[in-house]
């Protein structure tokens, strides 16, 4: 009782002390704390929680809750809340992968085995439930569902692996899967998202991807409305689906088929950036603007959004902070034991030095200082016309378009400065 009233308090001072997003954070704790079947609040919360990197609480739970229940009694709802429960592992270890940016380069084995034995657990029990004879729609439309979304997280963590062959497998399967979900059960939000993911990656990649699983159509427009469906329904995944809205919105800002669209067309250019900067200017305001977490410097992955979305801007001067940010904040997770990959580090350190070139040509006192000025700057062309890189994307369709920007921003530079 005192935790509830505990609770009733800090809704009464919300509009005062808390943001919306953490009246509701101690709402759900109350509402569930005695309760049987917690795992899609448990795991919405969770969601919120990676934000701010608090992974090991959350880990902890799901597994105690795991052994619980392959402990009880085995009955269909039981079964259910297992695979619920695997689930969300298995997306918690997705979400700490793109936190240490897992790429096809640099992995963790113990983190992908776990995620890929979490993820193949949803698998079994989501088969096993719908070969059972006693499911209602719902049920069965629930099981399509996490099969879909566990062989849409494989996909994507096989692509990001290099491993194209199962990711497009475990891809063509989760579409079926989530569309046969949604068929069966339109209130089924989480379906939008998947959808949305599946739909626009493959489309926006194109290649064999886009050929096996779309017939080579273009579904790009068709998966952001997906994706902003699941938003206006309030997925559980909210977190996900702004952080992959906004950047998804960000590469239509650099994608070279959009270049003569009309401004009528929501995949123009300048539309793209008006709802990137909407999706980051609400996730500030709902999530960072007062964080739970008195240590929390910000979330790396938001600021370097930001960071690209003011290089494209032509604004190197917030570009250059959002990516020191980036920096202070990787550096401050190394610190708490987390292993961050280096080719991050690498890449907005180089994002910094570019910045700090952008800045050359309004600074330039005499002929020793263009010369020196212009030695840096044919050193950075020179390193891009290798096949060096500034971001690093496992795409090279998307590496490419980025390799643009940063090579005709330097290149305009080096002719503006007559190098």
């Amino acid at each position: 009782m005192y935790f509830v009233f505990v609770v009733l308090i800090y809704l009464a001072l919300g509009s005062v002390l808390w943001s919306p997003a953490w009246a509701e954070h101690y709402v759900l704790r109350a509402e569930n704390k005695d309760a049987k079947f917690i795992s899609e609040r448990a795991t919405r919360l969770a969601l919120v929680d990676t934000l701010y990197y608090r992974y090991d609480k959350w880990f902890s739970i799901f597994k105690i809750e795991i052994e619980r229940l392959r402990r009880s009694p085995e009955s269909l709802q039981n079964k259910i809340e297992l695979m619920k429960f695997h689930f969300a592992v298995s997306g918690l270890v997705g979400e700490l992968s793109h936190t240490l940016a897992f790429t096809s380069k640099f992995s963790i084995p113990e983190i992908k085995e776990d995620f890929i034995f979490h993820s193949e657990r949803v698998k079994e029990l989501a088969n096993d439930i719908l070969d059972q004879e006693n499911t209602d729609v719902k049920q069965r439309a629930e099981a399509y569902f996490y099969l879909g979304a566990s062989e849409g997280y494989i996909g994507v963590f096989e692509y990001g692996e290099g491993n194209l062959f199962s990711a497009l497998i475990n891809g063509l399967q989760a579409d079926n899967h989530l569309e046969k979900s949604l068929e069966m059960d339109s209130a089924r939000v989480d379906a939008h998202f998947g959808l949305g993911v599946y739909r626009y990656g493959n489309s926006r990649l194109g290649g064999l991807g886009n050929f096996i699983m779309q017939g080579g159509s273009d579904l790009r427009e068709v998966g952001l409305n997906h994706l902003e469906q699941a938003l206006r329904m309030n997925t559980g995944a909210k977190p996900l689906a702004m952080k992959t809205l906004a950047w998804f919105y960000i590469s239509e800002q650099i994608n070279p088929d959009n270049t003569e669209l009309p401004i009528s067309n929501p995949l123009n250019p300048s539309k793209s950036r008006l709802r990137s900067m909407e999706l980051i200017a609400e996730m500030e305001e709902h999530y960072f603007k007062e964080s739970p977490y008195s240590d929390f410097m910000g979330n790396k992955e938001v600021a370097l959004m930001k960071a690209i979305q003011y290089v494209l801007d032509k604004n190197y001067g917030k570009a250059r902070e959002e990516f020191v940010k980036v920096q202070n904040i990787s550096a401050y997770l190394v610190g708490r034991g987390l292993k961050i990959n280096s080719q991050l580090t690498d890449s907005v350190q180089a994002g910094i030095e570019f910045c700090d070139l952008m800045f050359l040509s309004g600074n330039i006192r005499g002929k020793v200082e263009k010369d020196s000025a212009c030695s840096r700057i044919d050193e950075k062309i020179s390193f891009l016309r290798s096949g060096g890189s500034m971001v690093e994307y496992d795409s090279r369709k998307i590496r490419g378009e980025l390799h643009d920007v940063f090579f005709g921003a330097l290149d305009e530079l080096s002719r503006k400065m007559n190098c």
